[in-house]
């Protein structure tokens, strides 16, 4: 820096609200020639709307006045900036950091500077700097390092020759059938589907209806049978370690699915079986291809049709209300929420109807009783949401769509082509029914939404951007580049820096999962593993008690306590349905915890027990003719009733 004092100028400088005096001169610097200007707090000439009103010797008197008492201590500070950017560009210099000369430049000469805060600010941006290398250093290394590309070698699969059959076709087709008569036959087998309450009637059927010794294995529940060669289980416990003859894997057109995907591509790439039975809809043919070349696996294709005529009917009535009334034995009516399943399940009671009823928040053990309780005649209708749309093998002679929009979490919208399709594919089950399953909406409203999706093609299922999940060794392998142990900045480096290759995988985190990393991180004393169990637990952050019970728990983990089963309510007997329903939930995720974590969840055999009362008290509140709804809506329309809105 070389420059004479002798070039020191004073001016008025209008900056926000405020006008300033300002100093500045012309400095020489590496990177050329600059003008500084800035100002100091006393500097300040008065605010603009009384600048405005002063006269042209108020304005020179103010100036003067401010220059006499505070001149030197603005030249000094004028000064002291300069050293303070000199400084900054040396280092800028020396650690090769590139800052936008261009844009200083021009806030360095507007006389909008505070100059005392100009050596803060500056070194700061020297940090960002840096930091924003390191951050691109480190994204560079990850994308090096963690190549989605090379997942399939992340498996024993890879090393084992295998073929996969994709057994593909409409509900009602007979695949499940199928693919278990392959497991009786298997020296050794598991069966992995989206749903506990899908493993439980896979275990079911082996052991009763094939005689086949069989184990089920979920999430929070183990029912390991002496000398059994086969497994059924949920899809998220695949072993990949386990060498077996042949895996059925049930859905895969959910390796679509925006939240579970990842769980379907794990499951295709990672079983390590001689056989894979892939079991889906026929719109998955073109993902199941594609997989099956990118693995470098033969690939057979079995198309199946639907094996009981299934007919679009008419709707029920011109009235949500009077439609109701035409409810007949073997119907089952379609809602979206729970509040609106238990609305029409007391409007079905009070026309004297016996009611079964099946929604999301109900436990597995509950919704086999109900769908128990209709197969055996025990109740004339089903009452149920698309948690019906999976797998449950049920004696329905219609479906009836009271509602052909869902809210999907921002807002609501028709169903997709292959939900309705799945839902209504319920109808007219195969070895159930003599006479045709029906499909209707109860109204014309929804009536004309599903004649339409019932004719359409469902769009089939992409045959790229296949999901692969932030699991535990790619946490551990970022977490050793970066030095970092906190689980959000370990998914997010995962989500944007990971090498997606061509796109056939890419990453992805659960927002749920991100959300609850950060708050996990928060508490200091808990390890990197330990935040990863936490933020996957199967427990809802939208229901305020079973969000509060994490809470509880990721504390006392942080504390190095023990997790006792304290939270339980006093009696099963005299606790409410939605009581009786969130305690099952806790059970429920305590035992997922106790599996994983029997350190910390040492009461996991009295969960188990506990568990049975609590089933029979959601049970008993269904089964009863209480009316169990919150009631509501408007005036001449059932508050389950949902009108189309285009």
């Amino acid at each position: 820096m070389d420059a004479p004092a002798t070039d020191l100028r004073f001016t008025r400088t209008l900056c926000g609200n405020t006008m300033w005096l300002t100093a500045g001169r012309r400095v020489s610097f590496s990177v050329g020639s600059l003008r500084i200007f800035g100002h100091i707090p006393e500097s300040s000439l008065g605010p603009q709307s009384q600048w405005r009103r002063f006269t042209g010797e108020q304005r020179d008197a103010a100036e003067h006045a401010v220059l006499q008492t505070h001149g030197a201590k603005l030249e000094q500070a004028l000064e002291a900036a300069v050293a303070e950017i000199a400084a900054y560009l040396q280092a800028c210099e020396a650690d090769a950091l590139q800052p936008d000369i261009a844009q200083l430049r021009d806030h360095w000469a507007s006389g909008e500077m505070d100059l005392g805060r100009v050596g803060s600010v500056l070194r700061q941006s020297l940090l960002d700097m840096q930091s924003n290398r390191r951050h691109r250093n480190l994204a560079e290394q990850i994308g090096h390092s963690v190549k989605l590309s090379d997942y399939p070698d992340t498996f024993p699969a890879r090393r084992r020759a295998r073929k996969l059959i994709a057994v593909l076709g409409p509900t009602n087709s007979g695949k499940t059938h199928d693919a278990l008569e392959r497991l009786v036959t298997a020296s050794s087998g598991v069966y992995l589907g989206p749903l506990r309450l899908l493993a439980l009637e896979a275990y079911t059927r082996l052991n009763d209806e094939f005689g086949v010794r069989a184990s089920l294995v979920t999430g929070e529940e183990r029912r390991i049978i002496e000398g059994s060669r086969v497994t059924a289980s949920t899809i998220e416990m695949l072993d990949a370690s386990r060498e077996v003859d042949v895996a059925v894997i049930d859905e895969i057109q959910m390796l679509s699915d925006p939240d579970r995907g990842w769980a379907w591509t794990q499951a295709v790439v990672g079983a390590n079986a001689r056989e894979l039975w892939l079991l889906g809809a026929l719109s998955a043919e073109p993902a199941v291809t594609a997989l099956a070349a990118r693995l470098g696996l033969p690939l057979e294709i079995r198309r199946k049709t639907r094996k009981h005529p299934l007919v679009v009917g008419k709707a029920l009535g011109n009235h949500p209300a009077s439609a109701l009334r035409q409810a007949r034995p073997g119907d089952a009516f379609i809602v979206f929420s729970r509040r609106d399943a238990l609305n029409l399940r007391d409007d079905l009671l009070g026309l004297g109807k016996s009611v079964a009823c099946i929604y999301g928040a109900l436990s597995p053990e509950v919704r086999e009783r109900e769908a128990r309780r209709f197969a055996e005649g025990q109740a004339d209708v089903l009452v149920a949401t698309d948690a019906i749309g999976m797998g449950l093998n049920l004696p329905i002679q219609r479906v009836v769509f009271t509602a052909v929009q869902k809210y999907d979490g921002v807002r609501r919208g028709d169903l997709p082509v292959s939900l309705l399709q799945q839902i209504g594919g319920r109808a007219g089950r195969f070895g159930h029914q003599e006479e045709e399953g029906l499909v209707a909406g109860l109204t014309p409203n929804e009536h004309r939404l599903v004649v339409a999706h019932m004719k359409a093609t469902q769009p089939s299922v992409e045959s790229s951007g296949f999901q692969i999940t932030a699991g535990a060794a790619y946490l551990e392998q970022i977490a050793g580049m970066s030095g970092d142990n906190r689980l959000e900045a370990l998914l997010s480096l995962f989500l944007l820096h990971a090498d997606c290759g061509d796109g056939f995988f890419t990453p992805h985190v659960p927002e749920e999962q991100l959300a609850r990393a950060a708050q996990l991180d928060r508490l200091k004393k808990l390890s990197l593993p330990l935040k990863h169990v936490f933020s996957m637990a199967p427990m809802a952050a939208q229901n305020e008690t079973i969000d509060g019970t994490w809470r509880t728990w990721a504390y006392a983990a942080n504390q190095g306590k023990r997790i006792r089963l304290d939270f339980l309510p006093r009696s099963a007997k005299k606790a409410s349905l939605e009581d009786a329903e969130t305690t099952v939930r806790l059970l429920a995720a305590y035992r997922w915890f106790g599996y994983r974590l029997p350190e910390l969840f040492v009461d996991y055999a009295l969960a188990d027990e506990q568990l049975a009362p609590w089933i029979s008290a959601v049970d008993g509140h269904l089964r009863s003719r209480f009316k169990q709804g919150a009631g509501g809506g408007r005036a001449g329309v059932p508050s389950w009733y949902w009108p189309r809105k285009s």
